[in-house]
């Protein structure tokens, strides 16, 4: 008998709304969850009920543990990869890695063959399906994207400052940078999933691009949480160059176990993703999956980032992605400020 908590009910509203509303799933669909072993699975019963209800057949995917195994956080078994090629849907679930999210089949399923929508909830304790992020009104947030999006990809540079001593800058890709890559090169993940070629998050709310090969430069001054590492007793100094990190300084333990992860993992130095929160519901607990979408924070993610495809990043390894979370952030595009802590200025 599959054990069940009495967690489900309370989750059973927003799966409700992930699966009916912001994936849209039809009836006889295929739904496929990835976990793993630390997953809490009242998270995926909880999701696969809501996919039942609607007629859909749902399969739930186990994968082992990759903690302790940071070298192993974007592999998943080639039983799961092929499992991919027979979904509509997939939501990957895993607790102690992003391995669905990033792995190259969902990534040619999704961007470049456009058959599949996915939603990433990876990293997440069933808590964050009920209060913060997840609490936000989904419709306003698609909003609030569309409206950022363009004024993103009309800049040149973005520039992220805050008074903790953050400086740091980065140029805004063009098609013409990646001629083979068939996709938009500033990104929105507002939440919203329902059509084949989309993808998403749970909580969610960003504006995000893979910055133009070498242009990322300054100091970040990381002050919150940072996945696979956690959040610092003190902040931690980072200084990139050419769009690799070449310093890191801190006297935490979690200053150290970046720095670990950043010199034993081939390609963990380069800059992969900057992204700014939206999301007025996030909040500031300590946990980089809600964390990150808060509006007033942004993130910069080492290692290679999902979702685009034949751009400069394919030279380069991709077993580790971890995103950075700066807090307070002043956000400007071409020297006009389009975030201020926790207001957007449009």
């Amino acid at each position: 008998m599959i054990p069940v908590s009495a967690r489900i009910i309370d989750l059973s509203k927003t799966a409700n709304l992930i699966i009916h509303k912001l994936l849209a799933v039809r009836p006889h669909e295929q739904v496929l969850l990835i976990a793993d072993t630390e997953t809490k699975m009242e998270m995926v019963y909880s999701l696969a009920s809501a996919a039942k209800s609607i007629g859909c057949e749902y399969t739930i995917a186990i994968m082992a543990s990759r903690t302790g195994q940071p070298h192993l956080s974007n592999v998943i078994p080639r039983a799961i990869e092929k499992a991919f090629e027979g979904a509509d849907v997939a939501i990957g679930l895993t607790r102690t890695s992003f391995g669905p999210s990033l792995a190259p089949i969902q990534s040619e399923l999704v961007f470049q063959k456009k058959k599949l929508r996915y939603y990433s909830m990876a990293l997440r304790d069933p808590e964050s399906m009920m209060c913060g992020g997840a609490l936000a009104d989904y419709d306003e947030l698609k909003k609030t994207a569309a409206r950022l999006k363009p004024i993103f990809e009309d800049g040149l540079q973005l520039t992220i400052q805050t008074e903790m001593g953050t400086d740091f800058s980065a140029e805004v890709p063009k098609p013409e940078d990646a001629p083979d890559f068939n996709g938009p090169c500033v990104r929105i993940e507002d939440g919203w999933a329902a059509e084949p070629g989309e993808e998403a998050a749970f909580p969610d709310g960003e504006v995000f691009f893979a910055p133009r090969e070498g242009s990322a430069r300054g100091r970040l001054v990381i002050d919150g949480p940072v996945e696979y590492v956690g959040l610092s007793s003190e902040p931690i100094e980072m200084i990139i160059e050419k769009g690799k990190i070449v310093e890191i300084n801190g006297r935490s333990a979690e200053a150290r176990k970046l720095g670990e992860l950043i010199k034993n993992i081939e390609d963990a130095e380069v800059i992969g993703e900057v992204a700014v929160g939206i999301n007025p519901s996030s909040l500031r607990d300590g946990n980089a999956q809600e964390e990150k979408k808060a509006l007033g924070n942004c993130h910069i993610g080492f290692g290679i980032a999902r979702g685009f495809p034949g751009t400069w990043m394919a030279k380069h390894k991709s077993t580790i992605h971890s995103d950075m979370i700066i807090r307070d952030v002043k956000v400007s595009i071409d020297g006009k400020v389009v975030v201020d802590k926790n207001k957007i200025i449009f």
